[in-house]
C-alpha cells in the first residue's frame, strides 16, 4: 500500500527508522555543542600560544558563526532539491575532517581558515537533519522530538567538561581537536549506511514531478516573507541567550573566580546537566501547552535565575544559579527550537529556511554576542554582561512568540 502523506503525518514512518534518525541528527548535536563548549574551555591557551585578545579570539566563534550562516543555507537548498539524505552525510563527514585539520593549525589566520571550512559542515547539519526529523515524527511527538535533539547540547557541553577535566594539560589545546573529529566521521559513516530519505519529501517530490523552485527566492515571497522575518528574528533571541550564558562562562569561572580545572569543569557539567533534564520536560510539554507559553514559562524562568547565574563571591548561591539558568535557558528555551524553526516554513522550502533562519539568527546573535562581551568585558566584567544578555533576550523571546502564531498542530507534511 501506498504510503500517502497523510500517513506519514500520523506516524506512518517505521519506528525503528524515527529512533534512527532521532539518534544521527542528536548526536550530530552532540558534536556541535562539545565542539562549542571545548572552545570556550581552550580559549585562554589558544589565545596565548598565538598572542591575541579576547575580542580577537571572539572572532573565531564570530567567523565560524558566519560560515554556518552560508552553510547551512547552501546545504538546506541542496537537501529540500535532491533530498535530506546524502547532504546529511556529506556535512557529517566534512566538519569531522576539518575539525581535526583545525588542531594542525600553524598560525591563528588558518585556524581561522579552518574554523569557517569547519562551519559550512555544522551549518548544513542542523539545517538538514532538523527537518528531516520534523518530517518523519508523529505530529504529537514532534515537541518531544525536539526536546530530545536539543538535550545534545547540553550533553556535549558534560563531555566537553569530562575532556577537558581527564586529558587537558595547560597548553595542550591541539589533542582536543583530534579527539573531537573522531565521533564526528564514524557518525557521517554510520549514516551513509543506515540513513533513509525523507518519505514526506519523496511523496511531495512524486506529486509535483520533482521540486524545481528556488527555495531562497520563496522564503521572501508573499505570505512566508514575515514567517521567515519571524524565525530569524526568534531563532536571534534564542542566541544571544545562549551565547551569554555559554560563550564566556568557563573563561569568567578562571577569571573572576579563580577557580581550578576541576571546578570550572563541576559547575558546567551541573548546569548542562539541568539544561539535559529541562529540555525533555519542557519539550515532553510542548506538544501539551504549545510552544508560545514552552517559550514564555521558560523564559521567565531564566530571568529569574540570571542574577544568581553569575553573582560573585559566593559560590553556593553561583551553583545554585546555574542550576537554574541552565534547566530553564539551554533546556526550556532551547527545547522547542528544532520543532519551532521547522513549523515555520512548508515541506518544499523547509530545509533552506530552516537552514537559512537558524543560521541568519545564529549569525546575528552568535556573531556579536561574543564579541560585545569579549570587547566590554575588561570595563564590566563578565558577570553583569552575561547577566545583561540573559534578561534582554528573555523579554525579546516572549515578545516575539506572543506575536506569531501558535504551530503545535501544523501538518508537517504539506
Amino acid at each position: 500500500m501506498a504510503i500517502t502523506t497523510q500517513t506519514i503525518q500520523d506516524g506512518g514512518v517505521p519506528k525503528k527508522t524515527q529512533r534512527n534518525i532521532l539518534i544521527i541528527v542528536t548526536l550530530g548535536w552532540v558534536l556541535d555543542a562539545f565542539d562549542y563548549l571545548m572552545l570556550t574551555y581552550i580559549a585562554i591557551d589558544i589565545m596565548k600560544n598565538f598572542n591575541v585578545t579576547a575580542a580577537v579570539f571572539g572572532s573565531v566563534i564570530s567567523v565560524t558563526v558566519l560560515a554556518r550562516l552560508f552553510g547551512g543555507a547552501l546545504g538546506g537548498v541542496f537537501a529540500d532539491k535532491w533530498g535530506r539524505r546524502i547532504p546529511l552525510i556529506t556535512s557529517l563527514l566534512w566538519y569531522g575532517i576539518f575539525q581535526f585539520i583545525t588542531g594542525l593549525s600553524p598560525t591563528f589566520t588558518l585556524l581561522y581558515l579552518f574554523r569557517f571550512l569547519f562551519g559550512l559542515g555544522m551549518g548544513s547539519m542542523y539545517s538538514i537533519g532538523v527537518p528531516l526529523l520534523m518530517e518523519t515524527v508523529p505530529s504529537n511527538r514532534r515537541g518531544l522530538a525536539s526536546g530530545l535533539v536539543e538535550i545534545g547540547f547540553p550533553v556535549g557541553g558534560i563531555l566537553a567538561s569530562l575532556l577537558y577535566a581527564a586529558i587537558y594539560s595547560n597548553g595542550g589545546w591541539r589533542p582536543m581537536f583530534y579527539i573531537a573529529a573522531i565521533p564526528g566521521i564514524i557518525l557521517g559513516i554510520y549514516a551513509l549506511f543506515t540513513l533513509r530519505e525523507s518519505k514526506a519529501w519523496l511523496e511531495k517530490r512524486k506529486q509535483e514531478q520533482g521540486i524545481n523552485k528556488i527555495p531562497i527566492i520563496n522564503l521572501f515571497s508573499g505570505r512566508q516573507l514575515w514567517d521567515t522575518v519571524h524565525s530569524i528574528l526568534v531563532n536571534t533571541g534564542f542566541l544571544v541567550l545562549y551565547y551569554s550564558i555559554a560563550a564566556w562562562y568557563p573563561t569568567f569561572l578562571k577569571e573572576q573566580h579563580h577557580f581550578s580545572v576541576g571546578m570550572v569543569s563541576l559547575i558546567t557539567i551541573l548546569l548542562n546537566l539541568a539544561a539535559a533534564i529541562g529540555s525533555i520536560v519542557f519539550g515532553f510539554w510542548s506538544d501539551k501547552i504549545g510552544r508560545r507559553w514552552t517559550i514564555t514559562i521558560s523564559a521567565v524562568g531564566s530571568m529569574l535565575g540570571a542574577p544568581l547565574f553569575v553573582i560573585l563571591h559566593n559560590t553556593g548561591l553561583l551553583v545554585i544559579g546555574a542550576v537554574i539558568i541552565g534547566f530553564f535557558g539551554p533546556g526550556g528555551v532551547w527545547s522547542v527550537n528544532a520543532s519551532y524553526t521547522a513549523e515555520h516554513f512548508p515541506l518544499s522550502m523547509r530545509s533552506a529556511g530552516h537552514g537559512l533562519t537558524y543560521n541568519g539568527g545564529n549569525f546575528l546573535g552568535g556573531m556579536l554576542t561574543p564579541v560585545i562581551i569579549g570587547l566590554l568585558s575588561v570595563q564590566y566584567g563578565f558577570g553583569v554582561l552575561m547577566t545583561v544578555g540573559v534578561l534582554s533576550s528573555a523579554v525579546f523571546l516572549i515578545i516575539m512568540t506572543w506575536i506569531w502564531r501558535e504551530t503545535r498542530d501544523m501538518d508537517m507534511s504539506l
